[in-house]
C-alpha cells in the first residue's frame, strides 16, 4: 500500500532508490524495505512516519497521503 505508492512516485520522478537516499539521507536498504510494506528496520512508527514526510518532500507528494495510508495499514493514529 504505502510501499507501491512510494516506488511509483519514485519511479515517476525518475529516481533510483540511490538517488532518493542521497536526497532523503535515510539509508537505500531501509528505502527498499519500505517500498515493500516493512516498516521495522525504521525503529518505530514515530521514526517510519517521519520517514515518510522526508519521502513526501523529496518527491513532491502530498505527506499527508502518505501518513494516511501507513496508519490505516498499521493501526496507527
Amino acid at each position: 500500500m504505502v510501499g507501491g505508492r512510494i516506488a511509483a512516485a519514485r519511479s515517476a520522478a525518475g529516481l533510483t532508490v540511490d538517488d532518493l537516499a542521497s536526497r532523503t539521507k535515510i539509508r537505500a536498504s531501509i528505502l527498499v524495505a519500505m517500498e515493500s510494506d516493512d516498516f521495522t528496520a525504521c525503529g518505530g512508527d514515530v521514526y517510519a512516519r517521519g520517514h515518510l514526510k522526508s519521502i513526501a518532500s523529496a518527491l513532491e507528494i502530498d505527506p499527508e497521503e502518505l501518513l494516511d495510508l501507513f496508519d490505516a495499514s498499521s493501526g496507527g493514529v
